[in-house]
């Protein structure tokens, strides 16, 4: 289990200990769930609980709307979808059926990760101010009035979305949890506290730190109402929690008894007076005390964000709110090409095809990068197509000096710059030199799941990757760049697999063939199906082709011999056919090279499709991928129940081994794809192996969690498959191979951290964790705006489960924009386990230098009247004109707008940051009853002139309808107040059919009948009303409704019109056609319906293909209604025409005798209906003498005659040839013959017949040529019926034999032990299997030269001996017969010698209890030295006198105590001074490791000197003198020398008396 694992199981306990809990949940958790039922109290909740990521879908859902409905669609003025449509139904009612709405539902989901992230990242999920906990009103606004101005400066200034959205997702989750976890909704308040997180926005009635807001409630636990102070400041809770990562965040709860606990079981702090809690988190009262106020605490939540979304669309206006959302149907355009002097042919096909782009098609974004080297750049960022057109046309070729260029630093720009769910394009000929940052970019596509396709037109070459760059010629690595890392090849592959593009080897004169897939990507966005990597030789690969597909694309990368598709009735398609596939009608060949095979296939037969491909040594890729209706996007999480909020926590960057995670699913079209369920996610690797697979059977919604199992080691894509109403598979592939490691990459830094002004610098914090073997980690850092300056450390020591610090250090330059936003990616990699490489990809960003909350002002010449105007029917009667002047001093407008737009508007005096008034001109009719005049200052402060003449009368809004029939929609709408009475409403259906009735109430129904089934049913409603007299029409409102299906009649008059081998067309007639949506053909044999085929078809006609030949068919076709309903089948027969037949199958041998040969097969896997007969022929294989034999009898069953064709009991298909000659080989050919007399192919089958005569063992067994690894073993016999010779042997003492078949009479036994005995027979086979006895024999293997013994250790020491073991040799053990010793001792050289003899084996028991004789080797030296250093050598020696190498170990022996000094006696006298001497010990003398030498007088006084070495390694001498000074003259001194051992051990002390002299 990997400590992931482990973690995670530690997660699941506490979920236990926490059993009956809730959370205001980031998101939402599957109460089904083993690992998440225990978090939750699911019995005791009433209603549904809402979560951060409901709340932000809902309320985006709402906003996006209404934005359509302010700005429909050129085409669709009466565009109305309904209030409840879906976010992917909106997008594909305003941009079209076709149009993928992925990129839309990941920014949407980029917000809501943003929004969750405040609630797992430490950071942000224990900070008060983050979550409006513990009365920290006054933090919550000034983090949200600081944020604003970056989330908008980041749109305004730098584009950079993926930062916005992050920036807002955190501020909409501050927003949200106000009302959750504030008394606000307890005040009595209905609306939002709107001016919330604005700038200059301030709390005026907050409860102060003295103030009683709370009184206990009944219990700490449970519902509590009542509970919060009338009258009382708004106050929020407090919540208090055991989290060790949270002690320096939380905030405790005062001791006064009258403050407010967030409340529920997670909440210490709810058992502190006042006791229970305010929290509407859930809809659950054991976390929530206020449970029952969660529905309004949510509403309200939805509508502070759709007003927060509105106010930020405000200060960036449409379009680029649209890009904030990703809101275009087309897609964007990256190319990032090698401008080198090599790269000429390449930039004129990148020319000629952007020209054709940008004439026929409409895409949104344009994104070119160029590099050279040293040159990186500029980045053409545009979505005017003529500029890109001239920036790709200003490309030329030229320099670029040693032939590695700064690929990587390239791409890095082109990703920073390119929208998720994009494809970039590079092109180049040559390795990349910036491979140090290889690691980060990689990390940046994977995280914007942006493909990344390679066209490598250079020398395909597989140098070792990763190589320091040097100077062409072999010099040194340049001075001004360092050793940097070249990437080749592989590296560029390894860039496509993981990114899921491509890598297209091409020559120079096939890039014009190539470059038509740049327009490929950018007419659609297609969805993948099917993706392998690095593929060699052969594969079949299954294809599931789904209702929902209108197109598929397969791509072959790379150089394949053989590749061909077929449908499900068996079609065939081959794609090395370039003519052939251009000759379909249904077919386009987008691109054709050797290298690259791109072919679009049209209308496709749904069900399982068949690609069989095949190659030589190359390696290859296969991707299928679909233009569809349905796509999904997906993640990994982890439970996270831990407080304060449990929820699903995604992972950041790369997933870890071995780890069970949450995939999180959102899947995108599937009510319009009619999709049915959800029941597998696989993970396949590169080549298509399954690794995984995971069961679900739960509910599908927009989004949902499965739980995996462990992750695979081994890189993987993830599949999602399911199925459709019509029970066809579906299957979607993300294409990113993801690939588990064992480290993670955690961003700690907080915005302050990751943020700074012009000239400014700042430290961010990031922690790496290794969950590998410990290791160096090898830290990178980078950022496509160059401001980060330092990372400390760069290299980090980590052990397993440790986890490091590190820091990056970020200066603005003094010239940087604010607003700008600089993406930095910190990649972490192990220097042992180099597969482990993570992760974590953030933003930096640039702050004003000034703070500016003021908004622009706004002053309008004139307030518009529009009295009596203001109404349905004739507001258009009157038109209203005025002048807006709109200035901002402090910073400067940056844009001025209106909306709506009105007849006319004109803007005078707009220039970039201007200070100085700017005038917008405006004219409206009545009509426009409320108007707003924007203006937007460069820090995004908005500031406008709103005019409200009130809501416009009589307008009917929200026309839907609320429920339809058959025959029936019953519409539903409200019209707001007019003064004029409605006389009538007039309802047109399908724009041809009037109706008029009346309706006096506010809040109109009308139920339309008599209506089609089946059909679409568009309504416009235009109210009437009358002013004198006269009727005034007022402006229409639209909906549009589907009647139920009325189910269909079934199809009559089937017959079939045409026939040929494989196919049949069929028609029929359709009865009550008006709710036959398609028709479903289905088809098989007659006799096996298991084998039934169906498709469906909107015709009357249909192809039968893929049928056997000379066939009955049982077809049934049945009408499909819309909704899916089927009518009853219409049933027939058809024939199918007659064919050649084929060979038959798995001819088989039953019988041989000496005499007769039985012989069975199978019937042809095609045609079998057109066999009449089988004929046998045969002959010896060595003649060509043949005898045929006709059977016509052979099927003995009687035949059923349906339709011309025979059906038979295959078992029956058997003959027996007889009159044959024993011992004889015999080739044996079967065919089949046709019902017109027609032979087809012949199956060949060999076989003998048996042996008669007595089989005689063989003889002269003889043994010569011995070899130390060989035996050549020969013998004779009689070679009748001979087959061939088995020859076993075997060690004499071994009962395992090995064998082997001969066809000659000697054989070499090789691969032998040496010096072993060997027994051995040989034994004669037949043909047929009957042997001899066996012959016996035995020889032996000469002698070897043994290795030299291993594992030599000391096993005991003492200060006299020395015990070793040892462990025999690795090669050729069995050859030593003793092994002789040396002994050195390495402080005297003196060397003693021994042998002994080869030991004994004893039985050992070892791992799972499983026993082994092993050597017991092993040596005692005894007699030697104490505290000395000893060398001991062991070698092995054979019988012989082979003798290994010498192995030799060293050890010094224990310490024993020596003798005491010798010698001790005086030199020379002094006054002051004694000159002694002394020897040492005679015995143990080595173990002295200092002397100490003491003196004293009569008088008692004491001294003492320590005499050692200089160095530790330094002995001490034989005769050591010292020299006592500082003595009294005169005096008589006893002395004593002790000698001590390293142990501090004393000897016995030498004792001397002497005197000083100076005597007067």
């Amino acid at each position: 289990m990997s400590p992931l694992v482990k973690t995670a199981t530690a997660c699941v306990v506490l979920a236990v200990v926490v059993a009956d809990v809730a959370a205001f949940l980031a998101t939402p958790l599957n109460t089904s769930d083993p690992d998440v039922a225990s978090i939750l109290c699911p019995d005791e909740t009433t209603g549904v609980t809402r979560d951060h990521k409901w709340i932000t879908r809902e309320a985006v859902r709402r906003n996006i709307r209404q934005f359509f409905l302010s700005d429909p669609p050129p085409d669709k003025p009466d565009f109305n979808p309904p209030p409840s449509s879906s976010l992917t139904q909106l997008y594909h009612a305003y941009y079209g059926d076709s149009a993928s709405p992925a990129r839309f539902i990941k920014a949407v989901n980029s917000i809501a990760a943003g929004n969750v992230y405040a609630d797992s990242a430490t950071q942000l999920r224990y900070d008060p101010g983050i979550q409006a906990d513990a009365e920290t009103l006054d933090d919550l606004q000034t983090g949200l009035s600081n944020r604003y101005p970056q989330i908008l400066t980041s749109i305004l200034v730098n584009e950079a979305y993926p930062a916005a959205r992050s920036l807002l997702g955190l501020s909409l989750h501050s927003i949200q949890k106000f009302y959750s976890h504030s008394t606000w909704i307890e005040q009595g308040n209905t609306d939002i506290l709107s001016d919330l997180g604005l700038p200059g926005f301030a709390f005026d009635e907050a409860a102060t730190p003295d103030e009683a807001v709370c009184t206990s409630c009944p219990a700490a636990q449970g519902w509590c109402d009542g509970n919060v102070v009338k009258g009382a400041g708004l106050t929020t809770g407090y919540y208090t929690y055991t989290e060790e990562d949270a002690i320096d965040y939380l905030v405790p709860k005062p001791s006064s008894g009258t403050k407010c606990s967030h409340g529920g079981v997670l909440d210490e702090s709810a058992v502190e007076s006042a006791i229970g809690g305010i929290n509407k988190d859930t809809a659950s009262p054991c976390f929530s005390p206020h449970y029952d106020l969660h529905e309004t605490a949510a509403e309200l939540a939805v509508q502070a964000t759709d007003h927060y979304l509105n106010i930020i669309l405000d200060a960036v206006g449409n379009d680029l709110y649209r890009l904030l959302f990703d809101l275009y149907s087309g897609s964007a355009l990256s190319i990032v090409i090698d401008t080198t002097g090599s790269m000429g042919d390449d930039i004129a096909a990148v020319q000629d095809q952007v020209a054709e782009i940008v004439a026929s098609t409409s895409t949104q974004l344009f994104v070119l990068v160029p590099f050279n080297d040293p040159n990186v750049g500029p980045v053409t960022k545009t979505d005017d197509p003529e500029a890109f057109l001239d920036a790709v046309n200003d490309l030329t070729a030229g320099g670029g000096g040693d032939t590695p260029e700064m690929f990587w630093q390239g791409l890095q720009l082109a990703l920073t710059n390119t929208p998720d769910y994009g494809n970039v394009f590079t092109f180049t000929d040559a390795p990349g030199k910036d491979g140090d940052i290889m690691e980060s970019v990689i990390a940046l596509a994977e995280r914007g799941n942006i493909k990344v396709t390679t066209v490598y037109s250079g020398s395909i070459s597989y140098t070792s990757p990763l190589t320091p760059a040097v100077q062409e010629g072999g010099g040194e690595p340049e001075e001004d760049d360092g050793e940097r890392l070249i990437t080749y090849v592989p590296e560029y592959q390894r860039l496509a697999d993981s990114t899921g593009g491509l890598f297209i080897p091409s020559d120079k004169f096939e890039i014009d063939a190539i470059t038509p897939i740049l327009g490929e990507s950018v007419e659609s966005v297609d969805v993948d199906i099917t993706m392998l990597k690095n593929l060699t030789g052969g594969h079949t690969v299954q294809v599931p082709i789904d209702d929902s597909v209108l197109d598929f694309e397969v791509q072959l990368a790379g150089y394949i011999t053989s590749a061909v598709l077929k449908d499900i009735t068996d079609t065939s398609y081959d794609l090395m056919d370039q003519t052939g596939l251009e000759a379909n009608e249904n077919i386009d060949v987008v691109a054709y090279t050797a290298a690259l095979r791109v072919i679009r296939f049209y209308a496709p037969r749904y069900g399982i499709w068949s690609l069989q491909l095949d190659s030589d040594d190359d390696q290859y890729s296969l991707t299928v991928s679909a233009n569809s209706t349905l796509s999904w996007l997906g993640g990994f999480s982890v439970l996270d129940p831990s407080p304060p909020h449990p929820h699903y926590r995604a992972v950041d960057g790369r997933p870890l081994i071995n780890t069970v995670y949450y995939i999180d699913v959102t899947l995108i079209g599937y009510l319009e794809s009619q999709v049915v369920d959800v029941h597998r996610v696989e993970y396949i690797d590169r080549a298509g192996t399954s690794l995984r697979q995971i069961s679900y059977d739960g509910e599908i919604d927009d989004e949902f969690y499965i739980r995996s199992d462990p992750l695979p080691e081994d890189p993987f894509f993830v599949s999602l498959c399911g199925h459709v109403l019509s029970g066809n598979e579906f299957c979607r592939l993300l294409p990113v191979l993801m690939t588990p490691v064992q480290a993670s990459v955690e961003v700690t830094a907080t915005q302050d951290q990751l943020s700074a002004r012009p000239g400014e610098s700042s430290v961010a914090t990031f922690l790496v964790t290794n969950f590998g073997l410990e290791s160096d980690f090898t830290l990178t850092g980078t950022d496509d705006q160059k401001f980060l300056s330092d990372l400390d450390p760069s290299t980090i020591h980590l052990a397993t489960n440790e986890t490091g610090t590190v820091s990056a250090e970020f200066d603005v330059p003094d010239d940087a924009a604010p607003g700008t936003v600089s993406m930095f990616t910190l990649t972490a990699q192990s220097v042992k386990q180099t597969q482990s490489v993570n992760s974590a990809v953030t933003q930096f960003l640039v702050l004003p230098e000034t703070t500016d909350l003021d908004p622009p002002s706004c002053a309008l010449s004139v307030e518009p009247d529009c009295t009596g105007y203001t109404y349905n029917g004739v507001c258009q009667q009157k038109n209203w004109t005025t002048t807006a002047t709109l200035q901002d001093s402090v910073s400067g407008l940056s844009n001025v707008y209106a909306r709506p737009e009105g007849l006319h508007y004109e803007v005078s005096g707009l220039s970039p940051a201007t200070k100085y008034p700017v005038t917008l001109d405006y004219t409206a009719s009545c009509c426009s009853s409320q108007v707003d005049m924007i203006g937007v200052d460069v820090m995004g402060n908005v500031g406008k002139c709103s005019i409200d003449m009130g809501v416009l009368g009589g307008m009917i809004l929200d026309l839907e309808a609320e429920s339809v029939g058959i025959t029936w929609v019953n519409l539903h709408w409200t019209i707001t107040p007019t003064i004029f009475d409605v006389s009538k409403y007039s309802l047109l259906i399908n724009s041809y059919l009037t109706m008029e009735f009346r309706c006096a109430e506010l809040e109109c129904y009308y139920n339309v009948t008599l209506l089609d089934p089946c059909s679409d049913q568009d309504f416009q409603l235009t109210p009437y009303f009358k002013q004198d007299e006269t009727n005034l029409g007022g402006d229409p409102a639209f909906t549009s409704a589907t009647t139920l299906d009325l189910e269909p009649g079934a199809p009559v008059n089937g017959e079939q019109t045409a026939s040929t081998e494989t196919t049949a067309t069929v028609t029929w007639d359709a009865v009550n056609s008006q709710c036959v949506g398609q028709y479903q053909v289905c088809y098989h044999p007659y006799g096996h319906p298991t084998t039934e085929l169906c498709e469906r078809t909107e015709n009357t006609e249909y192809e039968m293909r893929g049928l056997e030949a000379c066939t009955v068919y049982v077809v049934t076709v049945a009408a499909v209604s819309p909704s899916g309903l089927l009518s009853d089948q219409l049933k027939f027969s058809v024939n199918s025409d007659e064919a050649d037949v084929d060979a038959p199958r798995n001819v088989v041998v039953e019988l041989a005798t000496d005499t007769e040969v039985t012989l069975a097969w199978d019937d042809p896997l095609e045609r079998v209906n057109c066999i009449d007969r089988y004929r046998v022929t045969y002959g010896e294989i060595h003649e060509n003498d043949t005898k045929e034999l006709n059977l016509p009898n052979l099927l003995s069953a009687p035949s059923d005659v349906v339709g011309g064709g025979y059906v038979a009991p295959l078992s029956d298909r058997y003959a027996t040839i007889s009159h044959l000659t024993p011992c004889t080989n015999y080739r044996f050919t079967v065919s089949a013959v046709s019902k017109s007399g027609n032979v087809g192919p012949g199956a060949m089958r060999d076989a003998a017949t048996t042996e008669m005569e007595e089989i005689v063992p063989v003889d002269n067994l003889a043994v010569d040529n011995e070899t130390t690894t060989s035996l050549h073993v020969s013998w004779l016999a009689n070679d009748s019926c001979l087959s061939y010779f088995k020859v076993c042997y075997y060690e004499a003492n071994s009962p395992s034999e090995n064998c082997q078949e001969v066809d000659e009479y000697e054989v070499i036994l090789d691969g032998l032990l040496a010096c072993t005995d060997y027994e051995f027979h040989v034994t004669f086979f037949t043909p047929s299997g009957n042997h001899s006895d066996r012959a016996y024999g035995h020889g032996s293997t000469e002698e070897a030269k043994p290795s030299q013994p291993e594992n030599l250790r000391v096993t005991s020491l003492t200060a006299n001996t020395i015990e070793v073991s040892f462990d025999p040799p690795i090669s050729n053990p069995q050859c030593v017969s003793e092994y002789d010793f040396q002994e050195i001792n390495l402080d005297t050289y003196v060397r003693r010698v021994q042998r002994m003899k080869k030991q004994t084996p004893y039985l050992e028991t070892g791992a799972q209890g499983l026993e082994t004789w092993t050597p017991h080797l092993e040596s005692v030296f005894y007699d030697l030295e104490a505290c000395t250093n000893y060398e001991i050598q062991v070698r092995a020696v054979t019988e012989g006198g082979l003798k290994s190498s010498w192995v030799s170990t060293n050890e010094t022996t224990d310490e024993e105590l020596p003798s005491a000094p010798r010698n001790f006696e005086l030199v020379e006298a002094k006054a002051n001074s004694l000159d002694v001497q002394f020897w040492r010990p005679q015995e143990n003398f080595r173990c002295v490791q200092w002397y100490n030498v003491t003196w004293s007088d009569p008088s008692g006084k004491e001294d003492a000197q320590v005499i050692a070495p200089s160095s530790p390694d330094e002995p001490l001498p034989l005769e050591v003198e010292v020299q006592l000074t500082g003595l009294e003259a005169c005096t008589e001194y006893s002395l004593t020398v002790t000698a001590f051992t390293p142990k501090t051990h004393p000897t016995d002390p030498a004792s001397l008396t002497a005197s000083t002299v100076g005597c007067v």
